[in-house]
Order: C-alpha cells, then sequence, then structure tokens
C-alpha cells in the first residue's frame, strides 16, 4: 500500500515539475521577446495587461501591444501546451494519433461518453483557435509594420495548421 502512496507523490512531484518547468520556459520567452521590442524602438508603459499582468509596451503612434496575450510565437507555445495537455488527458485520443490504425473496436458506453467529452474539448478549443485567427486578422487590417505583418502571417498559418490537426485527430 506505501508503494501507491510512493508511486502518487513520485506522479505529483513530476507534474509539478513539468508544470514549472513550462512557466519558466514561458517567462523566458517573455522576457526575450521583451528585449527585443525594446532593441525596436518599443517603449515599456507603466501599466500591465488585465488578462497576463505582463508589461505593456507601445511603439510611438501605434497602439498598445501585450507580448504575453498578441505574440504570435507565444500564443503558438499555448497552443501547441494546450494541445499536448488534451492529448495527455484523452488516451483515445493518444491511441489514435500513436498507432493510427483502423477503427474495427467496439465502444463500450464509457468509450462513447469519453469520446463525446473529447469532441467538446476539441470544439472548444478550435473555438479558441478561431477566435485567435480573428484577433490576427483585425491586427493584420490595421498594422502598419511589415515585421509585424509577417508575424501576424505566420500565426495564422500555425493556428491553421492545428485546427487541421485537431481535426484530423477527432474520433
Amino acid at each position: 500500500m506505501d508503494e501507491f502512496i510512493d508511486d502518487d507523490r513520485d506522479f505529483k512531484f513530476y507534474q509539478n515539475a513539468e508544470n514549472k518547468n513550462k512557466e519558466k520556459k514561458r517567462s523566458d520567452l517573455v522576457s526575450k521577446k521583451l528585449g527585443e521590442l525594446l532593441l525596436q524602438g518599443y517603449r515599456m508603459l507603466n501599466s500591465t495587461c488585465d488578462k497576463c499582468d505582463c508589461i505593456l509596451m507601445q511603439k510611438k503612434n501605434e497602439p498598445v501591444y501585450c507580448v504575453g496575450c498578441q505574440d504570435p510565437d507565444l500564443i503558438a507555445l499555448d497552443l501547441e501546451q494546450t494541445q499536448q495537455s488534451i492529448l495527455k488527458e484523452n488516451p483515445v485520443i493518444t491511441k489514435v494519433v500513436t498507432e493510427e490504425s483502423p477503427m474495427d473496436q467496439t465502444f463500450t458506453k464509457e468509450d462513447k461518453y469519453n469520446n463525446n467529452k473529447s469532441s467538446n474539448q476539441f470544439s472548444q478549443t478550435i473555438d479558441t483557435i478561431r477566435s485567435k485567427i480573428s484577433w490576427a486578422t483585425e491586427q493584420l487590417k490595421t498594422s502598419t509594420v511589415l515585421s509585424y505583418d509577417i508575424e501576424l502571417l505566420e500565426y495564422i498559418k500555425k493556428c491553421s495548421e492545428t485546427i487541421s490537426a485537431i481535426k484530423n485527430t477527432n474520433l
């Protein structure tokens, strides 16, 4: 019995360490992006984003920019981590992605419940990604900076690819 308790503690420890590692990776990327923006002529404002508490940046005659919410690389990282967590939480999906075998199995009621739950998570994820694409499209309409336009287009492309990947894994 003590063996199961130790296994549970180990699992929680590794899960906590993994979460801290993800947070550090994101924090490092935010710091790097803030530095890059400063070198590009942006200035740090004396306020933070209401959503993510990241320092706001602004270039002369341009809208306020939040690295945490609006940077394509960070959003892509968040999408990747969300996709990985969905795959971890749904063994049915992970099995389909890794094996790519034909579906000639019989399903129990529990399998059907898990499948519906997975489909709901997929649709929520796809809706979130679509809203991000809409946001990026609106930013693209008003942007006058070529490098920012390129980043937005790459971001839209990554979001579209993510939606396609999710739809391909959806049962």
